[in-house]
């Protein structure tokens, strides 16, 4: 195969990088400053969320801890009612990434996909389109990844440098409260952690003005079905021989409630949506090996993981999707994953770092039972492996050169089998015109795999879905070109993307397929290439720091389009988000240690004729369900307060009136009737010893 010449800029993506670069340690939100790496180990500009910027602030939601981030969006509701977007593409073609494990697979489209607890993390970053060679496994539009804590984590705030304990607690005024607690320490070559964390939340209060129009709404200034009791816990063992080191971990995530079928709805066809006692939990358990100075390599990381996605009913007899009444008893599907990656770091050259590995993920669905013979669990194997070259072409110009092959193997609930393969290249630059200014330039190429059908729907009793016999991974081409400029005081940062895939991914029978009552051929329900997608946008940021005050304001718009008639309508693909403003001022005093802050998020309005990403192969917009609908603009302003009552960061007292105004509005990242919280007082703390 020929590869084309292209360009690669850094995987962690371009957004408000600079606006922190300056910050200190004690900077106004939840951000630490970005991370400049030096051109030559690394090529690239990290903006992460750490665990002591979390410890600063009321967060329990993973949409709160990224709530600054201009490109991402997250709808209302609760839990897995909750869609996530990264510059408009759904979260069927975004990962949420932890400790390196991830599968791309869903229990229900009308579920969210990913869950996580911010308090089992220490680091969340963001990536965005198409990742560079080492990137992984079909990172076609972007990954959150997320690290979890590890005792030395901890260690760093507690009285004793062997033992510690962390206790947490919180209250909002949604008759939601929150606890958790964590011990940890280390014992010569061992370190430990054990955490575990509650939050118990009520249906929530919409904004002024807001009414529940649903039939089984009691209190109708609430929403119905967003009450949620959400437990989690990490264990962890870890082990340090020289400069190698092993770490054994579980983690476990749930949500539980009384929850609808459609959980993205709450006053959508009643009759249908039989509510019911459901749980949604993720585990993960995984072992990974660092190691350094190994002769061949300076540093490598591998780790092999099990991952199990869940969801469980007290009741499904009510559920079509599900199956109905042929649900006799309480029903559970999953989707099991396992995985390894294996990356090394080798120094070639003093001026050039060779990066290489290898990823390894096999995916399996399991649903509750089957309702006709002959259906087996679809799987599917991705494989990929990479090599990337980092080289210091001269003081001023860094250069990154990768390839990437990925291969799949699919098979279907018929047992029809598909496999394919493609190489995926990539190549950036970034000159430093002077110390305080430089510019970049990328160009990736990465592929997906095809996904598999919903694990609640692949029981047979209703579409039988297959996969074409000429069906590949479509592959995406992202192009960027930006500048960082930062002088200590100010900061500017900015970035233009466009991206295209061919081959996108569709069924034959595109929006109408979960509609199918024992469909089973290739014309009537299979997986197929139906198309293309173009997005493209921009995303700019700004800062300015003097003293202890911190200033920023951010912008981020994009513009998917998908063409094809058998393209997916459904929102888990995309969603026409309105540009996204992002704005925050803090202070932080000397004496007493408090630092107070104010947020400010706001998203234009999204026109009617704008508000739905498909077109047919003629370019005319296909408006489903409903007709073309305007979505409206809304401004959202929260304050805080962080509290340092021992002038350390043992002890964290928190703040928070999310929503000041108490606006009533629809966040753009939901299509169904869930409002965003209505104004809301938080106060937390966290105390470590």
């Amino acid at each position: 195969m020929r590869i084309q010449p292209i360009f690669h800029l850094s995987t962690i993506a371009a957004l408000l990088c600079s606006t922190f670069a300056q910050a200190d340690t004690r900077a106004a939100s939840q951000e630490l400053p970005t991370v400049h790496v030096k051109a030559s180990e690394r090529v690239q500009s990290v903006r992460r969320v750490t665990v002591k910027k979390m410890e600063e602030t009321t967060n329990t939601q993973l949409k709160e801890v990224l709530k600054n981030e201009p490109s991402i969006s997250m709808g209302a509701g609760a839990g897995t009612s909750q869609y996530i977007y990264l510059r408009g593409m759904g979260h069927n073609s975004i990962d949420v990434k932890v400790d390196n494990a991830y599968n791309d697979s869903q229990i229900h489209y009308h579920q969210g996909r990913h869950m996580l607890d911010p308090a089992l993390v220490k680091i969340v970053a963001v990536q965005k389109g198409a990742g560079s060679a080492s990137a992984g496994i079909g990172q076609t539009n972007g990954a959150i990844i997320a690290k979890t804590l590890d005792a030395q984590d901890l260690l760093k705030n507690s009285s004793n440098p062997n033992f510690g304990v962390r206790l947490n607690a919180g209250y909002n005024s949604n008759d939601g409260h929150n606890y958790g607690a964590a011990v940890f320490g280390k014992a010569g070559m061992f370190d430990y952690l054990l955490l575990g964390n509650r939050v118990e939340e009520n249906n929530y209060k919409g904004g002024k003005g807001y009414v529940n129009t649903a039939a089984n709404a009691t209190d109708t200034s609430r929403t119905t079905n967003t009450e949620l009791d959400k437990i989690s816990y990490l264990a962890k063992l870890g082990a340090t021989f020289g400069d190698n080191r092993f770490v054994l971990s579980h983690m476990h995530d749930q949500m539980k409630g009384e929850r609808l079928v459609r959980e993205e709805f709450f006053n959508f066809d009643n009759t249908n949506q039989f509510p019911a006692e459901r749980k949604m939990y993720v585990d993960k358990t995984d072992l990974t090996w660092t190691g350094k100075n190994l002769g061949f390599a300076q540093a490598a990381e591998a780790n092999v993981y099990r991952m199990t996605h869940g969801r469980w009913s007290a009741d499904d007899s009510g559920n079509g999707y599900a199956g109905g009444k042929r649900n006799t008893s309480s029903t559970e599907n999953k989707i099991v994953t396992t995985g390894a990656n294996v990356n090394f770091d080798s120094r070639i050259h003093d001026k050039v770092l060779l990066k290489y590995g290898v990823n390894f993920r096999h995916q399996e669905v399991k649903p509750n039972a089957f309702f006709k013979e002959g259906l087996n669990n679809q799987e599917k194997r991705d494989v990929g492996v990479y090599v990337e070259g980092i080289t210091d072409v001269t003081d001023k110009l860094t250069l990154t050169t990768g390839l990437r092959y990925d291969h799949f193997d699919f098979k279907a609930m018929d047992g029809r089998k598909r496999k394919d393969g493609a190489f995926n290249p990539s190549i950036s630059a970034i000159y430093q015109i002077t110390p305080e200014l430089s510019v970049n330039a990328l160009h990736n190429y990465a592929t997906r795999s095809p996904r598999m059908h919903d694990a609640l729907l692949s029981h047979g009793g209703r579409p039988l879905v297959t996969i074409a016999s000429n069906t590949k991974a479509e592959q995406a081409r992202n192009t960027e070109i930006g500048f960082n400029y930062n002088n200590g005081t100010f900061g500017l940062e900015g970035a233009y993307f466009w991206q295209n895939i061919k081959d996108a991914l569709g069924s034959t029978n595109a929006r109408q397929v979960h509609n199918l009552e024992g469909v089973f051929s290739e014309r009537d329900a299979a997986i197929i290439n139906a198309g293309k997608i173009k997005n493209k946008g921009y995303e700019l940021s700004g800062s300015y720091r003097w003293d202890n005050l911190t200033a920023r304001l951010g912008v981020a718009a994009s513009k998917p389009r998908f063409y094809g008639d058998k393209m997916s309508s459904n929102p888990e693909y995309a969603s026409a988000i309105g540009r996204t403003w992002t704005a925050s001022l803090a202070y932080r005093f000397a004496n007493p240690n408090l630092e107070l802050g104010v947020q400010w998020r706001a998203l234009e309005k999204v026109k009617a004729e704008d508000n739905f990403f498909v077109r047919n192969d003629n370019g005319i917009p296909q408006y489903g369900r409903g007709g073309a609908t305007p979505k409206a603009g809304y401004g959202v302003v929260d304050v805080s307060a962080n509290w340092k009552p021992l002038n350390s960061d043992k002890m964290n007292v928190n703040f928070a009136v999310n929503n000041v105004a108490n606006k009533n509005y629809k966040p753009h990242a939901q299509r169904g009737q869930f409002p965003g919280e209505g104004r809301q007082f938080r106060v937390g703390m966290n105390y470590t010893f």
